[in-house]
């Protein structure tokens, strides 16, 4: 499932300018349309702050700990669960090699399938832990200036409430996709008769079980703000 980081990039990148375009909004509906437009600096701080909290959370989540859930299923199901990616390109090399016309003479000594698998877990070992470090770092330093420049009115206001249904938006579609490539999957790798590799959930399901519950969050900030605005 090579489809899902491109994807998941994807939608990401499309919440910078929601939240920028919602920004703009926000200090258009500020205005009223009969004040001369000035530049406010702290609404531009606090759409910054936004945009940056919305991409640290992906960095922390998708990037970090579903990757490192992607090695945890690899150490507890089996490395076929996690990396039938590296299973293929052994499968692939080993029929490259037995071509008549392979030019072995320039290649060196291919790696074996656990020397593969070991790279490939050290590997996702360093990605993981540098992605969730990074997310978190800038996660808490963002959150809490945030708050210190956020009056309890803001909290609650249409900045706010874009930003929630911007990160809800995201984390939905971001379930769904690795939700629907995953059980499938799953399913297949547990009740069929797959050569090793062919059927290799790991990385799906690791990324739908991290972005389920910053789904539900958002939901559930989501239809609170808005509850508690109408009263």
């Amino acid at each position: 499932m090579d489809i899902i980081f491109p994807i998941i990039g994807g939608l990401f990148a499309l919440a910078i300018p929601v939240l920028i375009i919602g920004g703009i909004i926000y200090l258009l509906s500020k205005l009223g349309g009969v004040t001369p437009i000035k530049f406010s600096f702290r609404a531009a701080m606090r759409i910054y702050f936004y945009v940056v909290l919305l991409i640290s959370v992906g960095l922390f989540a998708i990037g970090g700990l579903s990757t490192l859930l992607k090695v945890g299923f690899g150490e507890i199901v089996g490395p076929e669960f996690s990396y039938g990616d590296v299973y293929e390109e052994h499968r692939y090399d080993q029929e490259e090699r037995q071509r008549e016309n392979y030019p072995a003479h320039l290649d060196g000594e291919p790696r074996t399938l656990p020397e593969r698998i070991d790279f490939a877990i050290r590997g996702n070992l360093i990605n993981g832990l540098s992605m969730a470090m990074i997310g978190l770092s800038l996660l808490v330093v963002h959150y809490f200036g945030r708050r210190w420049i956020e009056t309890e009115e803001e909290s609650s206001d249409m900045m706010r409430r874009i930003y929630l249904f911007a990160g809800l938006i995201i984390f939905t579609l971001v379930t769904l996709i690795s939700l629907t490539a995953g059980i499938p999957e799953t399913l297949r790798y547990a009740l069929l008769e797959n050569e090793l590799g062919e059927e290799s959930p790991g990385e799906t399901l690791s990324i739908a079980i991290v972005a389920l519950p910053i789904w539900l969050f958002y939901l559930i900030e989501t239809i609170r703000k808005e509850r508690a605005n109408r009263t």
